[in-house]
């Protein structure tokens, strides 16, 4: 968790004389904790997301400055302020020019404002808002799960700006192709792209972590800034991870923050679905009747079902080496039609008939009926899911 730049800066302008000369398009970069460097050599040191003060007690050449921000951009550094005064006494064009193209915010700061008093007011203001965001989600995840007294976790809610009406969406994020890795590998990486993204629309976040998935509860909303946050999300996790897949699910996004543990359950489900389907994201009121799979608890009763429909198929493909099964998706799939499945299998009408014959013997299910198709059609519906 993190402060985007945008944050610290506000009232610094007044309090401290801070200026933004450069890197406007990157006030959004998410900052995690501030550094004064005055040596360059040690930039590599830094981990990421910081902003950076120095006064450039070193630059005695032309070009320091500009391979200062160079290093700094390298190593993924949030921003950086500049303390004007008898080390560098003026922003040159090369820098500014550089910070715009590279969207690196920098500032200035006159000399008479001390950085000491600025990194320790702008840690102390990171600190705040990570403990506000913690308490948040533990907040959050209790009402999700049910623990402790509900009316006293919406009230902690409330006392950080949540109204109990707010508007709430949840997210599920996982990735299916890790191999060998874990989610936890690549959560962190996961969670910065998600947060910045978020907390470019609103300041307020919610994320948690729940069985190898980032869970984001998105409040107040609109489902066009949904939209937005999924496309930009994809987008760039695109660009960073092109290894992986990636799958979101969305739950509806709706009033109250009272009982919000079915939206939870929707999100997860849709999130599943995505990755059975090989989707980047599913919605799930998008979902026809996987909704209505899902929404099923007792699990058994679906497994039972398609064993005694499709599963008895697969069997019998996996025991005698045929295709019944393929075929009958296909022929469910074109709507019952004898003629577009013979033309898609280049196989006569009556092979594709004495086959349908044959699956009925194996199910005890006609395919050539509605109900049976129907029941057919449920079976391999619930294969998806299990």
């Amino acid at each position: 968790m993190a402060v985007t730049v945008k944050k610290l800066y506000k009232n610094s302008n007044f309090l401290y004389n801070m200026k933004l000369i450069a890197g406007h398009n990157g006030l959004n970069n998410l900052v995690q904790w501030v550094h004064i460097i005055e040596d360059d050599s040690v930039v590599s040191f830094l981990h990421g997301n910081e902003l950076v003060f120095t006064a450039g007690i070193l630059n005695k050449s032309k070009d320091w400055l500009l391979n200062f921000a160079r290093k700094l951009k390298e190593v993924n550094a949030s921003a950086f302020v500049v303390n004007l005064g008898p080390h560098t006494r003026e922003i040159g064009e090369d820098v500014i020019d550089f910070c715009n193209r590279e969207n690196l915010p920098l500032f200035t700061i006159p000399w008479e404002t001390r950085m000491v008093d600025m990194t320790r007011d702008f840690c102390n203001r990171i600190l705040n808002d990570v403990q506000m965001e913690n308490d948040l989600s533990t907040t959050m995840k209790n009402i999700v799960f049910n623990i402790g007294d509900p009316d006293a976790q919406i009230l902690q809610m409330e006392r950080y700006g949540c109204q109990r009406d707010s508007k709430l969406c949840f997210i599920s994020i996982t990735i299916s192709n890790l191999g060998k890795a874990s989610f936890e590998d690549y959560e962190h990486e996961i969670k910065m792209v998600a947060e910045k993204i978020a907390k470019s629309m609103h300041e307020l976040y919610i994320s948690f972590i729940y069985q190898d998935s980032l869970v984001l509860a998105l409040i107040n909303y609109t489902d066009d800034e949904i939209e937005a946050f999924i496309k930009e999300f994809f987008e760039n996790t695109g660009r960073k991870f092109k290894q992986f897949n990636i799958h979101m699910g969305i739950s509806p996004n709706q009033p109250g923050l009272s009982s919000p543990n079915k939206r939870f359950e929707k999100a997860t489900s849709a999130m599943k679905m995505a990755c059975h389907l090989k989707e980047k994201y599913m919605y799930y009121d998008r979902l026809g009747i996987y909704k209505i799979l899902y929404a099923v608890n007792d699990k058994e009763v679906l497994r039972s079902f398609y064993n005694e429909t499709i599963g008895k198929l697969v069997a019998y493909d996996a025991q005698n080496h045929t295709k019944f099964t393929e075929l009958l998706r296909i022929y469910l799939e074109n709507n019952g039609s004898i003629q577009l499945v013979s033309e898609k299998l280049y196989v006569h009408r009556n092979t594709v008939l004495n086959h349908l014959k044959k699956i009925e013997s194996i199910t005890g299910i006609n395919p050539l009926e509605l109900e049976g198709r129907v029941n057919l059609y449920m079976g391999f519906y619930i294969k998806e899911i299990l």
